[in-house]
């Protein structure tokens, strides 16, 4: 959302849309009370073919709006950002130098950096599973290939982070 978006012409920002990394320059108008309003808005990166593969939009649909509900405001998230760039470049089935993830492979990722950078992902008793999260959560930031399992295992995995996140009261 951009304050004085009805003021904000294509002309002036073409790049604005869903799915886009942005580096967006704000006036600072002094009033900490007052939204900032933009004032020059350039593309970083495009995830636009997310909306070519209607699974992939709403898998990214729901991890903006778990993102966007459990994110503090004005807190760097730089393990969650760099997973998500991750997670939107497999879902938009970019070149990322690795085979493409599932979409519940995206789902873990997301929810491993996040929780693990919240402090709220526990360490196990069993060191290997400690190295696979780890792995795990390095592959979301680096957008590297994720570490190997048996299939069946991301589903596990990914209903134990869904009990951490319940768990700790984060909304879905």
């Amino acid at each position: 959302m951009l304050h004085g978006a009805q003021k904000v012409s294509e002309k002036n920002f073409p790049v604005a849309d869903l799915f886009r990394e942005l580096e967006i320059e704000f006036n600072d108008d002094g009033n900490p009370k007052e939204l900032y309003t933009a004032k020059s808005v350039e593309m970083l990166s495009s995830f636009d073919n997310i909306a070519n593969d209607s699974r992939s939009f709403k898998m990214a649909g729901r991890i903006a709006s778990f993102l966007l509900k459990n994110s503090p405001p004005n807190l760097p998230q730089p393990y969650t950002y760099d997973s998500l760039r991750s997670v939107l470049a497999n879902l938009a089935q970019l070149d990322c130098g690795h085979d493409h993830w599932t979409l519940e492979q995206c789902a873990v990722v997301i929810k491993s950096a996040y929780l693990c950078e919240n402090g709220l992902l526990p360490e196990t008793r069993n060191e290997t599973q400690n190295d696979f999260l780890e792995n795990l959560v390095a592959s979301g930031i680096d957008n590297s290939p994720l570490p190997e399992c048996n299939p069946r295992y991301w589903s596990m995995l990914n209903n134990w982070l869904n009990s951490l996140i319940e768990f700790h009261h984060l909304k879905r």
